[in-house]
């Protein structure tokens, strides 16, 4: 499954960057915080979201990723990767089996204020609004073949389907090229320019216009 990943994500990067040099870790064992400094991207894949924040965090990876960004890097989430980036992984549950017995959720923590739910789609209403419950944050519900860009200006809608904040109340949807509420997402003290958070596909689903 990893190799096969690694090939889908060159081929995609391939059609717009045909020059990149891409690096692959399949773990973080035998890597050091301070390799992240050779790098001006760093993409985080999916998988299980609580075996990924288990491994991220046993390595002593949180914080070197939140200066790797601070300090100028960009940071690509898809799927468990996106969820990572947020304050808390629990909504994880959703899609995911904690069977690392992990008890801490925190995140990245690199956009505080609301709870990311990838692949979603208007089934998971339902559950959407029980985390927002649950968490008293509201729910970015981001579909298959839509993400963020979050920065400095705020969190812009990028990719072919519209993304939805989901509160108890109502499930507004916000269009591509547009941006979310003002002040609903709001990047930490430790995130600058370039954290996109997306849904489980990297760079394209086999549409060569997709960003």
């Amino acid at each position: 499954m990893l190799n096969g990943a690694d090939a889908w994500l060159r081929g995609n990067l391939a059609q717009h960057w045909p020059d990149h040099q891409l690096t692959t870790w399949t773990d973080l064992d035998g890597h050091a915080p301070d390799e992240l400094l050779d790098f001006d991207l760093l993409f985080i894949g999916g998988g299980n979201t609580f075996h990924l924040l288990a491994h991220v965090a046993s390595h002593a990876f949180i914080d070197p990723i939140r200066r790797f960004v601070a300090e100028g890097g960009s940071l690509y989430g898809g799927s468990a990767g996106a969820i990572l980036a947020s304050d808390s992984i629990e909504i994880a549950a959703t899609h995911d089996d904690n069977n690392t017995q992990l008890e801490q959720f925190t995140g990245l923590r690199l956009v505080s204020g609301v709870t990311v739910l990838p692949h979603y789609t208007a089934h998971e209403e339902a559950t959407a609004k029980m985390w927002h419950r649950r968490q008293n944050k509201p729910v970015l519900g981001i579909p298959e073949r839509s993400g963020l860009f979050v920065g400095s200006s705020g969190a812009r809608v990028v990719g072919k389907e519209p993304v939805y904040v989901i509160d108890e109340r109502a499930v507004q949807p916000v269009n591509p090229e547009n941006y979310l509420p003002a002040g609903l997402t709001a990047a930490n003290d430790n995130s600058k320019d370039g954290l996109a958070a997306q849904g489980p596909v990297p760079v394209s689903s086999g549409d060569s216009e997709q960003g």
